[in-house]
């Protein structure tokens, strides 16, 4: 079960800087890796096949769903992004170095450098593990926006990316998006 409960998660390593408008507002951006694990289920998982036409040497890359071997494991498709996040915040009482309560709201850009599957499963009594890189027909680029609430170098944070995960619908019509909700610690 909570192999279950937490099959997708989300961590992002971001340098920031802060930018100051007196001592309730400040603009707070930066840049740094925003990597995704999504857990994809008992199901089906993802597929990135490459076949050579012939003699003129193009390829055709086909991207699909397949059917899981029996007693998967792991299932999961990890994806690392170069993210440039971007907030406006606010400090009720006042702040000179960014310390004490404040509020924020912005957003993100991001742009996806790799992606791969893993798949570990048991097959007529051995385990097996695969590793797979590909496009998975992933969009290369994400935005979305933020909101954040906290104290000093503990923050709880909301985003929701706007982009599409893939560039494509499926084919029951469904275009999935990403939104997170978490912890942030800072000051490392």
């Amino acid at each position: 079960l909570l192999r279950e409960t937490w099959a997708s998660k989300s961590v992002g390593i971001y340098y920031m800087k802060r930018k100051a408008f007196g001592s309730k507002f400040s603009l707070n951006y930066g840049v740094g890796l925003g990597l995704e694990k999504i857990g994809l289920g008992d199901s089906s998982t993802l597929a990135s096949q490459v076949t050579f036409a012939g003699a003129d040497g193009d390829s055709i890359a086909d991207v699909g769903i397949i059917p899981n071997p029996e007693n998967f494991r792991k299932n999961k498709l990890a994806i690392t992004y170069l993210d440039i996040p971007f907030e406006f915040r606010f400090h009720p009482t006042g702040t000179e170095e960014g310390e004490g309560f404040f509020m924020s709201a912005g957003g993100i850009l991001g742009v996806r450098l790799t992606s791969h599957t893993k798949w570990k499963y048991q097959d007529n009594g051995e385990t097996v593990r695969q590793k797979i890189t590909g496009r998975f027909n992933l969009n290369n680029f994400r935005y979305g926006y933020q909101f954040r609430l906290g104290f000093r170098g503990v923050h709880l944070f909301y985003k929701q990316y706007l982009s599409d995960v893939f560039r494509d619908e499926f084919a029951d019509g469904s275009t999935p998006t990403m939104t997170t909700i978490g912890i942030n610690l800072t000051g490392f």
